[in-house]
């Protein structure tokens, strides 16, 4: 009798050790089976991203003249999220944004076609699993972006434009301006997908920057030093906060430029601004 509880005993402490090495060892074990899920969510996704996106988006989601980046520091540190007005999280931006698509541009929008829908839910041809896994991969780009866009080096001294307004700056190719514009240097973001900063298009009362630059130098408030059309829109470009318009608040736009772009990116930038009548 004594021996069968001395065994039962010894049985019920080996189980509870078990259990315990097994409770102690779950979390890792889940850890593991969540990254190995999340890795496979995002293989998946890149591959319906080549083959249903990055003919619009780019290689590697930087962008193209069809359609904007989504690798970019401005979709993950909130910029793009307040210029739409929405207040969730970026994942659940990312997510509507394909599941629903956007079949109404955005404010002064100029990409030839709008963002279709991709869920079955909302009559597109991917299943949940694959929303997920295209969300899943985008939001794999959240840590790059944003490190390359804090550690971005300025170029060295004589080779970037400066803030030197009387400078002379090189012929100006409209296309390859609007190639920079929208996608690596961002600027669609705020001035044609939305009005963060002041839109580029007219809006058939109000006309476009190519236009109404000249009466900007006229205006009472003007406080910058350009005195050509052209120098106010480097001035914008390389000083933002050196005249703001009216409605727009002083630290939005990076004022960064002066240090990233050479004198032909600016000249370019500025030739596809002025295509904006």
């Amino acid at each position: 009798m004594k021996g069968s509880i001395v065994l039962g005993t010894l049985a019920l402490l080996g189980l509870t050790g078990a259990l315990l090495f097994v409770s102690l060892n779950e979390v890792h074990r889940m850890q593991t089976a969540a990254r190995a899920y999340d890795a496979r969510a995002i293989e998946t996704g890149a591959l319906e991203f080549e083959g249903r996106c990055r003919s619009c988006h780019g290689p590697q989601g930087k962008g193209s003249p069809l359609a904007p980046a989504l690798n970019t520091a401005d979709l993950f540190n909130g910029k793009r999220l307040q210029a739409a007005g929405f207040s969730g999280s970026v994942e659940d931006y990312v997510r509507g944004t394909i599941s629903a698509g956007r079949p109404i541009p955005s404010a002064g929008t100029n990409y030839p076609q709008r963002m279709p829908t991709w869920s079955e839910r909302f009559g597109g041809p991917l299943r949940d699993d694959q929303v997920d896994a295209l969300v899943a991969f985008v939001m794999n780009w959240e840590d790059r972006a944003l490190a390359e866009a804090t550690a971005e080096p300025a170029l060295p001294a004589g080779e970037a434009v400066g803030t030197d307004l009387a400078q002379t700056l090189p012929s100006g190719d409209a296309a390859r301006g609007k190639t920079l514009a929208e996608g690596p240097l961002g600027c669609a973001a705020c001035h044609t997908l939305s009005t963060v900063g002041p839109a580029w298009a007219g809006d058939g009362t109000t006309p476009g920057i190519g236009t109404r630059t000249a009466s900007r130098l006229t205006e009472a408030g003007y406080t910058g030093a350009a005195t050509t059309a052209g120098q106010y829109l480097l001035e914008s470009i390389v000083s933002p906060n050196a005249y703001l318009v009216s409605g727009f608040e002083a630290n939005v736009m990076p004022g960064t430029f002066s240090g990233r772009l050479t004198p032909q990116d600016a000249a370019d930038v500025i030739a596809y601004m002025l295509t904006f009548k």
